[in-house]
């Protein structure tokens, strides 16, 4: 029976891939360290998975329950399956990631939360297991782990923040406790719609690094990891790399990292090793300053795309958010990428503090001046600025009118993606760009069952970025009307092949 259960639950959604729940993978490198036995869960937030959950922890009754979340659609199930674990059973409930990181005052007043953890967990959380394993959830030990939050006397009680772990080669994903081939991945991935590209068979994904020391306004690294930039040494980055091949046949590589070229030596000594194709993602201003000779060994080496977060086409928004990259040098990193044959994928936001339509109208143009050169360049976006406590930019949208959920339910309510609610600061229509806009450029319609009524709606997207305008989206919502009036008869399966 295992000591720690630890839990990502997805959204409930039709997606063909989701990213490995890095999180809980170093984690249980921690605790098994520490002797303790450890049990993964990464699923689907569905009725089934859920219940599934419930009646692990029911029937295994482990020290504790650790779940992950993120503030974003991976909440709602996180937070419904915890109000059933309480109301089963009293096995202790730990959140940790970045929702509790962020608002853990927040996270506690729900009521199915026992103890929020602050920060990075693998130290954390080996020493609140430990603690749980002598004695159970009392107030004066949990009071001497520092990195969590938990109630005691009517009362949030905070005590302090854990020092970012120095070392990162001391822990390892621990990935013989979920089946990493689900991980695997071949043309279609949940960067595909992103525009990737990478050609082989067995696509993995690889996380070697933490951080970034740059200081954009809207970015979680400000408070989570305090601008640093951590990593994994070059030589145990190779190592497990070279246990992927052996072991399982991987023949190209997706760097999670944040800023993986943040420590350029350490960058080029990891993929001057490979061997295999790879993408990572890579700051506009780096390319440029680095320049042509730089791009050319990168594709030398085999890579075959990068990330690039360009944000805005306005340099007043992106001096606004601190992005420190100008809009030339944005255009200029692709155009170098594109003459070495690197395949560039970009993403863009809308709906930042004080912009106006000017503004967003300088990012569309900037889009299309992207995409127009041609299979070489993948745009992504506009995604709509969500405001997050203990970014920047935060206390900024709050003073211009933003009024974020005063509850962990109200964010878990709000709606996500194309539907997520309009900021003030936001003109009236333009939440759905983003959806307008993927939807007028996407090409991959063919593996669809019916991609005729997909190729209707793309044609009435077209229209709609051409002439910028959003409102009156009927085409949006009916479709989505059909879709649940299926799902209620019990044709589901019917309603995503015509319209996912």
């Amino acid at each position: 029976m295992p000591d720690v259960l630890l839990v990502k639950l997805e959204p409930d959604v039709g997606r063909y891939q989701v990213a490995p729940p890095f999180g809980i993978l170093y984690l249980a490198s921690a605790l098994r360290q520490a002797g303790f036995s450890v049990r993964l869960i990464h699923e689907r937030g569905s009725t089934a998975a859920i219940s599934n959950v419930v009646e692990r922890v029911v029937r295994e009754r482990p020290l504790m329950v650790g779940l992950s979340t993120l503030t974003g659609p991976s909440l709602a199930p996180t937070l419904q399956v915890s109000r059933q674990i309480r109301n089963a059973c009293d096995i202790p409930i730990v959140w940790g990631g970045f929702h509790p990181t962020m608002l853990p005052e927040q996270t506690l007043a729900s009521g199915c939360v026992d103890v929020a953890v602050i920060g990075e967990g693998e130290e954390t959380v080996v020493d609140l297991a430990a603690s749980l394993a002598q004695g159970g959830l009392r107030e004066q030990a949990l009071g001497g782990i520092p990195g969590i939050a938990f109630r005691a006397g009517g009362q949030t009680v905070l005590t302090g923040r854990r020092r970012l772990l120095p070392d990162l080669d001391r822990y390892r994903p621990e990935w013989e406790l979920l089946d990493i081939r689900s991980y695997f991945f071949g043309d279609r991935h949940f960067y595909s719609d992103l525009g990737s590209k990478l050609t082989a068979p067995v696509v993995a994904s690889v996380i070697t690094s933490r951080g970034c020391p740059w200081r954009c306004g809207y970015c979680y690294n400000q408070f989570v990891n305090a601008r640093s930039f951590r990593a994994h040494s070059a030589e145990r980055v190779i190592a497990d790399i070279e246990a992927l091949k052996a072991r399982y046949g991987v023949s190209a590589l997706i760097f999670e990292d944040d800023c993986f070229f943040a420590d350029r030596e350490r960058g080029l000594a990891i993929v001057r090793r490979l061997g295999i194709p790879w993408g990572t993602s890579i700051r506009a201003s780096e390319i440029v300053r680095w320049g042509s000779a730089f791009v050319g060994e990168l594709a030398g080496l085999q890579c075959q795309e990068v990330r690039i977060g360009a944000e805005s086409g306005s340099q007043r928004m992106l001096d606004l958010v601190e992005k420190d990259i100008t809009v030339e040098q944005i255009e200029k990193a692709v155009e170098l990428c594109a003459s070495h044959g690197i395949r560039t994928t970009l993403s863009f936001m809308i709906g930042f503090p004080d912009e106006t339509r000017e503004d967003i109208d300088a990012t569309f143009a900037l889009m299309d001046r992207l995409e127009a050169k041609g299979a070489a360049v993948a745009v992504n976006g506009p995604g709509i600025y969500l405001p997050w406590p203990g970014t920047a930019l935060y206390e900024l949208a709050v003073r211009r009118g933003f009024r974020p959920p005063a509850t962990t339910d109200g964010w878990a309510r709000a709606l996500w993606g194309a539907r997520q609610p309009r900021t003030p600061f936001l003109p009236t229509g333009y939440q759905l760009s983003g959806y307008y806009r993927f939807l007028a450029f996407r090409k991959e319609m063919g593996f669809l069952r019916l991609p005729f009524f997909a190729r209707v709606l793309a044609g009435i997207a077209r229209l709609r970025w051409q002439r910028r305008f959003f409102r009156f989206p009927l085409d949006y919502h009916l479709p989505r009307l059909l879709l649940r009036a299926l799902h209620r008869v019990g044709l589901r399966k019917l309603g995503e092949a015509v319209y996912n």
